[in-house]
């Protein structure tokens, strides 16, 4: 994960740095000058006075007497005599793909007495290894895209060792800067003028050396500002500087040959992008690309697809392709002396790995580019055969996506957890040679983005279990070791709790309000993780409060708000369909959070001086149906309750709601309105309660509302006296917030093997009566039973806390705060009939019929044409019964059923009928029988599992000779108050 270290900033330690002149070879690429002269920039951000000058050429009599040499073995002659003379050993870089090694010489040349050397393999090499030293000096490589200040030191020292980097893991790594209008556009416009030019994108070239990246797809938004961007054309300077710089150029999976989309759409009538029809001009079109990219390093893009990103039109596709292929091949051919004379990928994206999988031949130098399903999901994986290929593999793996079921697209949506699994299982598979990171407007993903390229650099660098200590380096890096264990754990619960749901896919009825305290315990940790990061934010020093703003507390506060907004929006809509006064508070409630949303917004634009003004621009409120992107930010749905009139006096001025249901046709008059003081009949359900047991969660809650205009006293009187309540009486104003009743029960008092509906009655002074039911079950389990117990009607199971080997638990994957459970990828699954079962023992106590067994996968997908992923289910030692996690879908993009669902809910849902349990104990088996599955829930529907976005939380799991007396308490207890929290 880190770097040796080959500086101190410790007295005695090696010699000094500070002012060391900076030697680099006038034969040497200007790539490594650049750099070079950004090394001596950082040592002033670093020292703060101006040292470490550059040289061209050693003075006879130097004004230090040490000095930093910079070179490339291949054309610095500096490097090849200090190699000649033995000074130093490059036998550990000669040959080898962006590698270098740091040293330290004694006399490197006469008149020195100490000198730092960095040599590189190649160009790259020596670039990275320069940036290396930037970052262990104090520069973060995001200090101008984060505004992170350098760390001032007053000493550096040049430590007396050899390291060497060796070659990454994956060749080429880069991004695509994507979708980047109304964001970046604007943005770009008003801090560099109308175009993305070099005085953009020199930026972005140097971020992407301090990353170690060496590859770039470049902006491509068509159409506004018309003709919108293209690389190429709009500034002469631009594929030059990327080439001078170290930064390979391609172009984006639908823009073949080295030209921007945009070249075509200026000059061509509409409908014209079609090969059948117009195969002349378009051959044309692509000789012009190879030409102007002759003098470049590149990295074609071959195919073609439909004009605007689209299927091609035409006919036969893969006659189309086989034909363009052929055509562009002997372009290459003719510009670069051989058909694989420049590199090559052809992008499987979408429905061309369809037409791949069909038949389409694919030359063996070209490397293959698999996607992802734009969500981060892998589609497809090389096999053995393709592995034999000399042009290899890579993958292409948003970050941000616009585009069906739903855009996402505003900030930072990424749980690193799943991208670290899908991307390691790529390399693991052999999928090396290059990977592409859309990354949208780059700004909101800087963490996924250093994620990214530390982990092609070093695939195990980082694992499942180390993401917290990932996150604690980066945090280390960008604001020192203070407070990065707090940072560091920002990150990492950002990071669970994006895993949920991306923020764009939430909608007002995603969670659920009135189950097993879903809002509350999601809307709980995000309050937590703002309030604990805000604390950051007051004591960080100032200089580093506007990079903390960036890259920590603006996507947790963000990210709040709009979930706020959301559960307030729904809540609005609940409380309205119950005619409740606090109707109209959620309503203005939710224009007030779109207000503070807003006000987020203008916050980020004043940050760093206007330096990101517009750059978060997108609207993210207001996708509908369609998943298209808002233009502009809005909710719907807001009701408003008429509170200056009285409700029907059938139903009086005090309302009862209860947890887990909305009521039964609430905020209706029904016919037997005698029935409603209390409710009974086919009302009495919309007043019961979720039945309680000692084991699980111990609280249940009901709630007196108002939906009258005069003031009225309650007062609730329990059946038994071990029914305890938070509050048996209270005053209702019409203005005042409704009232939560916390229910628990004294177990010790209850008498034994009761099992019984008991009733709570609820009396109001002015034209109030209600009764709340709830069953209370006495039942407790054998003392030698060990394993989760039943609660409610239900039985659930993180199955990330119970992992065993060889089984393996990957925490940052999946909604449950325990992660998931899978296989190692190295696993022997050629007989998955001698795989090991997980285990799952569990305790019901009453008999059901056809019960429901849900198992919750993550949302991975079948990575071979011929393999499918599948998994066993045993029951209480019964047959074993073998299931597919995905089924088949006709469709263009070969997708499976229920995609566009399980993708935006993040998880795959498999229900299985395991007949009549009865009560008592009995054991559940799953068994995993190929790579890429990854268990995360089980849910046992014993009668009353009531639907939740997450499900009920974990059962609880008692060990043998549990002799309780009482259950284990209210874990939400915390969440609750006697008052709703209207200001959630």
């Amino acid at each position: 994960m880190l770097e040796e270290k080959v500086v101190s900033f410790e007295l005695g330690d090696g010699f000094s740095l500070i002012g060391a002149e900076i030697f680099v070879d006038d034969q040497d690429y200007t790539g490594v000058s650049i750099a070079a002269n950004n090394l001596s920039t950082d040592f002033t951000r670093v020292t703060g006075r101006h040292c470490n000058p550059i040289v061209k050429a050693r003075p006879s009599a130097p004004p230090a007497r040490s000095c930093i040499v910079i070179g490339s073995l291949t054309q610095s002659p500096t490097i090849q005599l200090l190699r000649d003379q033995g000074k130093i050993d490059l036998t550990q870089i000669e040959g080898k793909w962006e590698s270098w090694i740091t040293t330290t010489v004694k006399e490197p040349f006469e008149g020195y007495d100490n000198a730092l050397v960095i040599a590189g393999s190649d160009k790259r090499g020596t670039i990275f290894g320069t940036y290396s030293l930037s970052e262990q000096i104090g520069v973060s490589p995001w200090h101008w895209w984060a505004d992170v200040p350098p760390k001032k030191q007053q000493q550096i020292f040049a430590l007396p060792v050899t390291t060497c980097n060796g070659e990454p893991s994956v060749k080429y790594r880069g991004i695509f800067i994507n979708d980047e209008c109304p964001g970046m556009d604007s943005w770009v416009h008003e801090k560099f003028g109308p175009k993305f030019d070099a005085n953009f994108y020199h930026y972005v070239f140097e971020l992407l050396l301090r990353l170690k990246a060496n590859f770039m797809w470049p902006a491509m938004w068509r159409g506004y500002p018309y003709p919108g961007r293209s690389f190429f054309v709009d500034d002469p300077k631009n594929q030059e500087l990327a080439d001078t710089y170290g930064i390979v150029i391609g172009t984006s999976h639908h823009e073949p040959m080295q030209r921007a989309m945009n070249e075509w759409s200026t000059t061509q009538p509409e409908g014209t992008w079609n090969w059948d029809k117009n195969k002349e001009k378009i051959t044309q079109y692509f000789e012009e690309g190879a030409e102007r990219a002759v003098p470049y390093e590149s990295y074609f893009t071959m195919g073609m697809r439909g004009e605007g990103d689209v299927p091609m039109t035409g006919g036969d596709p893969v006659k189309i392709l086989t034909e363009v292929l052929d055509v562009q091949r002997d372009i290459i051919k003719k510009n670069y002396g051989k058909e694989d004379g420049v590199l090559q990928l052809m992008a499987l994206y979408k429905e061309v790995q369809g037409y791949y999988d069909k038949g389409l031949a694919i030359p063996d130098d070209v490397t293959l580019l698999f996607g992802d399903d734009n969500f981060g999901n892998l589609r497809r994986l090389p096999t053995a055969e393709e592995n034999k290929r000399s042009g290899g593999s890579g993958f292409y793996y948003h970050f941000q996506y616009t585009g069906y079921p739903r855009c996402y697209r505003w900030i930072n949506s990424n749980t690193l957890g799943k991208a670290l699994h899908q991307l390691q299982l790529a390399h693991y598979r052999g999928a090396d040679r290059i990977w592409i990171f859309n990354v949208g407007d780059l700004k909101p993903v800087e963490i996924p983005m250093s994620f990214a390229f530390d982990l092609a650099w070093d695939i195990n660098s980082i694992t499942a279990t180390t993401l917290p200590r990932y996150f604690e380096h980066l945090a280390t890096r960008e604001f020192g070791e203070k407070y990065a264990g707090h940072i560091a754990k920002s990150w990492y619960d950002f990071n669970k709790l994006v895993a949920l749901r991306k923020q764009d896919h939430i909608d007002a009825s995603t969670f659920v309000i009135q189950k097993y305290h879903e809002t509350d315990r999601i809307l709980a940790r995000w309050r937590q993780l703002l309030a604990e990061t805000e604390a950051v934010y007051s004591h960080i020093d100032e200089e580093h409060k506007s990079a903390f703003f960036q890259l920590v507390l603006h996507p947790v506060k963000a990210s709040y708000i709009f979930t706020q907004v959301r559960v307030a929006q729904f809540t609005n809509q609940l409380f309205a369909k119950q005619r409740r006064n606090t109707t109209n508070v959620l309503l203005k409630k939710c224009i007030s959070l779109m207000d503070a949303d807003h006000d987020l917004y203008e916050e980020y634009n004043s940050i760093s001086d206007g330096k990101w003004n517009l750059m978060l621009r997108q609207p993210h409120y207001g996708y509908g149906d369609t998943g298209a992107e808002p233009s502009r930010n809005m909710i719907d749905g807001l009701c408003y309750v008429q509170t200056q009139e009285d409700s029907n006096p059938s139903v009086g001025h005090m309302g009862i709601a209860v947890e887990g249901i909305e009521g039964i046709n609430p905020g209706h008059i029904n016919e037997d309105s005698d029935r409603t003081h209390p409710s009974r009949g086919g009302l009495e359900p919309g007043v019961t309660l979720p039945f309680i047991t000692p084991y699980g969660e111990q609280t249940r809650y009901f709630e007196v509302f108002h939906r009258g205009t005069k003031e009225f006293s309650w007062e609730a009187r329990p059946q038994y006296k071990w029914i305890k309540l938070s509050q048996y009486e209270g005053h209702l104003n019409p203005r005042d917030d409704d009232i939560r009743v916390i229910i628990t029960i004294d177990w010790a008092q209850v008498p034994a093997d009761f099992d019984a509906k008991v009733m709570i009655e609820i009396i109001g002074t002015r034209d109030g009566y209600e009764q709340v039911h709830m069953t209370v079950r006495n039942s407790r389990v054998p003392a030698d039973f060990e394993g989760f117990v039943e609660e409610s009607g239900h039985l659930a199971i993180d199955a990330g806390d119970w992992a065993t080997a060889p089984y393996i638990q990957l925490p940052a994957l999946g909604r449950p705060i325990a992660g998931a459970v899978t296989l190692p990828f190295d696993t022997d699954f050629s007989k998955p009939d001698e795989l090991p079962f997980l285990r799952y023992p569990i305790y019901v106590f009453s008999q059901h019929d056809n019960t429901n067994l849900e198992l919750q996968f993550n949302t991975t997908l079948e990575t071979e044409k011929t393999s499918r992923m599948q998994y066993d289910v045993r029951f209480d030692g019964g047959p074993i019964k073998t299931y597919r996690l995905t089924e088949d879908e006709n469709n263009a993009e070969n997708l499976p059923k229920g995609w566009p669902t399980a993708v935006m809910d993040c998880v795959w849902k498999k229900g299985h009928n395991v007949g009549t349990v009865k009560k008592g104990s009995h054991t559940i088996e799953v068994r995993i029988r190929s790579q890429n599955v990854c268990l995360e829930k089980l849910l046992l529907d014993l009668g009353d599992l009531r639907y939740t976005y997450l499900g009920p939380p974990e059962s609880e799991y008692v060990k043998k000779g549990d002799t309780r007396s009482v259950g284990r308490g209210g874990v939400i207890g915390q969440l609750d108050s006697l008052k709703i929290d209207l200001g959630f």
